[in-house]
């Protein structure tokens, strides 16, 4: 008998067996626990992977040590705390349609719609965005305290909560077993919630105090219901109608359709046609019934929790994966695109098959197109306006061209074949800026989402936008120009702005993009500290003329000098008369198949962007046929990467895509070589850590095939993790760029400015601040130019101003971001914990702070493997530093204020608790730490103590600072005692 058959027996045995097997480990728990048992696991027993599974009863647990009891209750109550946090993201009714054992295409849900708006958080944020990052983190954690609350009651009541609108809630009530109706019930949970927000409406905040009020609204009928499988969308008529009705509530006042009324007769006074308000003096309250809990509903849906992480983003999951738990200090400050899309057209209501259907088509197409651009689709709901979905370009990750990025995904689905096809009507309003991303909501029901002016300025903005009308606020036209044939809007003024906003209509998308340099600034002429790396080069050409093909590989980080140097290699290859051939890889081109390999092609072909299809084709079929005749039978599989429609031949008719695949690198490589009899031929692709897959193939297929032939492959990209076959050839060159030297950082600047010296101030902040990076060297030198600090007299540049003003420029901020959204979740924590520390850390004080040790030894090891770290071995401890302080820098500055401070919090309390014997070394750090963590008290004695230390070896400067910081401690002490 197997072990299992001594605890199970019959079909549950054979249940548990297969459940087992097949790796469902959630139902296997379920059926364990609905028979009150507790699974403990041995090993060296004989059983599918070395396991076996033994009851241990009530009566058994004796033989079960209490190590493995803790054990099995610490998994069962981590499990919980994950269930309960991935079902916090969604409404109960997502949960509820996973119980069913039929999928329905659409519903019209019977109900009554609740939408709760709390007003004066308008005003609190147009004064808290004074505060810059901090402001639209105040008001997140200010709306977060009104919600806990309010949640509670519309889920006491029966209410489901669909979506939160910034600082609204709008929630669903169906009957659904209540005794009272749903009408009443929603009523109740309207009165309520005013009531609550009534008792609690002064706010006390950074920039004075404010009053917070809340109006409802109310509209009972059916309303429409889609289920998508990752995300939901709920509309139509009767939720319009509410949204419409709510802009007609005051403070206080709850409004609701007839509907409404009809079913609470008295409760409400007729206001104008088909709006009633409610009579305050003619209700009675009522008692709440028993709260259903929603992990009951989990326990009786057909995949356990897993059935609905699918609704959950990747990013979200692995979050909960690592701490379960949410709460103020979660969240952070990213700089952003918005991009608020209204859609219409679709008659879901009126036609609800052939809607639904039209509704699921564009579904799809919006999510794939937000997908290939790299954006975030953070919701879909409904406003008086329409049904409008928000997407978000630069958080969760962040790249460098977001602005782009977010206004071609626009022009794309503008004018997608799809959405025109179908009459859909789409418009789009796009702004970028500062925002606070993080949970807003409670442990009962939250959603991810950004907050702050920028959200709320490319809402406006999309608001008044016309039909089938792209308009982009000034920030991002000055990001975009370029890219776009435009149209510059009059001025127009927009609510919570007092000047009118500048804004550009989006026309065409450019043939030809416009450089977007600074009309006062250009390239060094001469490549400053590359010398080896060229000199190196000129031999690869000498032998790539020889015929002894070569690959000159080009690795670094970004603003590292990648594309200047290439820049200076193409000069060399045309000093040489080498045929050459660019591609390049784009962030968003994992979903362009052969992208960089279609531009050496067109190239090769001679296309130009104006060129017509049928002046392709036809240029296409005469370059093939003139390598050879044959080709002309495999015009369609180039045809295909090209874009291009030729009609299938025998040969290609029946390929598959595997043999089709390697015909296309045949031929593209044959086309090459044909190339190279006349010259020697040199191959470049930049940004190749962006490849699609098939385009990485071919570049390791041209290169293993290249080594007798008068080929020089040249490849740029940044750090990848893969170690690519191109790269162990013997004829490969692999060159990694480091930063420059401090001389040849200051040379960089002198010929960016044709200027001899540079002030020893200016000398200092751009040493210590650009460690070397030519990108961030060129785009401080821009920001110098901008805000006055360099200015031209007599046609020559000149050093001037205070440079303790100066701001990290948003682009470079937005390179360095880039990096550290690509780790991991759990590294990105480290590196944000670490950043609190400081430059530098020992590996004893992060192991004191950090939340979650057994994450910690792996993610330090990955951050030093990736770069962003270095790791030192000292007698005793184990010492890291950020390799570059930027890095640091942008790291901190995405942690939320809140987070900050607890974190500087725990630092201080640890170096004083576990570093006593050593407290007048850190003297220096408590006072850094217990400031910036508000803990005035210790902060305004580590100071004093520090400055008299400073002082008494002539440190003034030093100690001018710490006493500074103590008198600040004092007067923000004096502060808090006066409340």
């Amino acid at each position: 008998m197997l072990p299992w058959q001594r605890i199970f027996s019959g079909k549950l045995f054979l249940i548990i067996r297969n459940l087992w097997r097949l790796n469902c480990r959630e139902e296997f728990w379920k059926i364990c626990k609905l028979r009150n048992e507790v699974i403990v696991f041995q090993k060296n027993e004989t059983l599918e992977g070395g396991f076996v599974a033994r009851k241990a009863g009530k009566r058994k647990m004796k033989n079960v040590s209490v190590r493995q009891r803790e054990k099995v209750k610490k998994v069962a109550e981590e499990k919980e705390r994950r269930s309960s946090a991935i079902t916090s993201f969604l409404p109960r009714k997502i949960v509820q349609i996973k119980t069913r054992d039929k999928v329905l295409p659409f519903e019209f849900l019977p109900a009554t719609l609740f939408y709760g708006d709390i007003s004066g958080f308008t005003a609190m944020s147009e004064k808290l965005s004074k505060l810059g990052k901090e402001g639209s983190e105040e008001v997140t954690k200010i709306i977060n305290h009104f919600f806990g609350p309010l949640i509670k009651i519309v889920l006491a009541w029966g209410g489901d909560i669909y979506r939160f609108g910034g600082d609204a809630i709008f929630a669903v009530f169906t009957d659904n077993g209540w005794s009272a109706g749903k009408e009443i019930r929603a009523l109740e949970a309207a009165k309520r919630t005013i009531d609550f927000v009534k008792k609690h409406k002064s706010v006390e905040t950074k920039k004075g105090r404010f009053h917070i009020r809340m109006h409802c609204a109310l509209a009972a009928g059916k309303v429409y219901f889609k289920d998508f499988g990752q995300d939901f969308f709920i509309g139509g008529k009767l939720a319009n109608e509410l949204v419409q009705i709510v802009e007609k509530a005051k403070p206080g006042e709850i409004v609701a359709n007839g509907e409404v009324q009809k079913a609470a007769p008295g409760a409400f006074r007729k206001a104008e046609k088909g709006i009633w308000k409610w009579n305050k003096k003619k209700t009675k309250r009522l008692n709440p019934e028993a709260k259903r809990d929603i992990m009951d509903l989990i326990k009786k849906t057909r995949g356990g929790i897993n059935s609905i992480t699918p609704y959950l983003e990747e990013w979200i999951q692995e979050r909960i994966n690592l701490r379960p738990t949410f709460d103020p200090k979660d969240g952070g400050h990213r700089k952003v695109t918005c991009v608020f899309l209204y859609f219409g057209g679709i008659r879901y209501e009126k036609e609800p098959k052939k809607g639904t259907v039209l509704l699921a088509g564009f579904y799809h197409v919006l999510k794939k197109t937000v997908e290939k651009y790299g954006g975030y689709l953070n919701k879909l709901d409904v406003t008086s306006g329409g049904d409008r979905a928000l997407i978000v370009f630069g958080f969760p990750i962040a790249l460098e061209d977001d602005e782009r990025r977010a206004t071609i995904f626009a022009y794309d689905l503008l004018n997608n074949a799809f959405v025109k096809s179908k009459g859909i009507h789409v418009r789009f309003g796009i702004n970028s800026g500062f925002v606070f991303a993080g949970p807003v909501g409670s442990d009962l029901r939250r959603e991810y989402t950004v907050m702050g002016d920028a959200v709320n300025l490319a809402a406006r903005i999309a608001s008044s936008v016309k039909k089938d009308e792209i308009l982009v606020s000034e920030s991002v036209f000055n990001k975009v120009f370029g890219y776009f044939d435009y149209q510059a809007i009059t001025p127009k003024e927009v609510k919570g702005k007092k000047e009118k906003v500048r804004l550009f209509k989006i026309l065409e998308k450019k043939m030809v993009e416009r450089s977007l340099l600074s009309k006062w600034l250009s390239e060094s002429e001469k490549i400053v500290g590359r010398g080896k790396e060229l000199k190196r080069f000129k031999e690869l050409v000498n032998k790539a003329k020889k015929a002894k093909g070569c690959i000159f590989a080009i690795s670094g980080e970004a603003g590292i000098g990648k594309s200047r140097l290439t820049q200076e290699l193409i000069k060399e290859l045309r000093k040489s008369k080498f045929a050459i051939f660019e591609g390049d890889c784009i962030s968003y081109g994992s979903a362009f198949s052969y992208h960089p390999w279609v531009s050496i092609l067109t190239d090769f072909f001679g296309i130009h962007p104006e060129d017509s299809m049928k002046e392709r084709k036809k240029k296409i079929k005469k370059s093939m046929v003139k390598v050879d005749r044959k080709l002309s039978e495999w015009l369609p599989i180039i045809g295909e990467v090209m874009g291009v429609s030729f009609p299938e031949t025998p040969l290609t008719k029946f390929l598959d895509a595997k043999i089709k695949k390697q015909r296309v690198f045949d031929i593209t490589f044959d086309l090459m070589k044909h190339a190279a009899k006349k010259r020697p031929i040199s191959i470049i692709i930049e940004d190749l850590h962006w490849s699609d897959a098939v385009s990485m193939e071919l570049v390791n297929y041209i290169g293993r095939n290249i080594k007798n032939k008068p080929f020089l492959l040249v490849l740029v990209f940044r750090p990848i993790k893969r170690k690519e076959e191109f790269m162990e050839k013997k004829y490969a060159t692999l060159i990694t760029l480091k930063e420059l030297s401090e001389n040849d950082s200051l040379m960089l600047v002198k010929n960016l400015l044709s200027i001899k010296n540079i002030p020893s101030a200016f000398r200092k902040l751009l040493i210590e601040k650009s460690q070397g990076n030519p990108f961030y060297i060129e785009e401080l030198v821009k920001s110098l130019i901008e805000q006055g600090y360099v200015v031209e007299e007599r046609e020559k540049w000149k050093f001037t101003g205070d440079i303790r003003k100066l701001q990290l420029p948003d682009s470079v901020e937005a390179v360095i971001l880039s990096r550290i959204d690509r780790l991991d979740i759990q590294e990105r924590d480290v590196l944000q914990v670490a950043s609190v520390v400081g430059r530098e850390f020992d590996e004893f004080l992060i192991r004191g702070i950090y939340p979650g040790l057994k994450f910690l030894t792996k993610s330090l090891r990955n951050l030093q493997h990736l770069d962003l770290i270095k790791r030192e071995k000292g007698k005793k401890q184990i010492h890291y530093f950020f390799k570059h302080i930027l890095t640091r820098e942008v790291a901190y500055e995405s942690l939320s204020y809140a987070r900050r401070r607890d974190l500087h919090q725990k630092t201080g309390t640890f170096i004083e608790e576990k570093l006593k014997d050593r407290r007048e070394e850190f003297l220096g750090l408590l006072s850094y730490h217990f400031h910036e963590g508000k803990d005035f008290d210790k902060s305004l004695l580590y100071s004093v103590e520090a400055g008299e230390k400073a002082k008494r070896v002539y440190a003034n400067e030093e100690a001018i600072e710490f006493f500074t910081r103590a008198i600040e401690s004092y007067e923000n002490l004096e502060k808090l005692d006066g409340k």
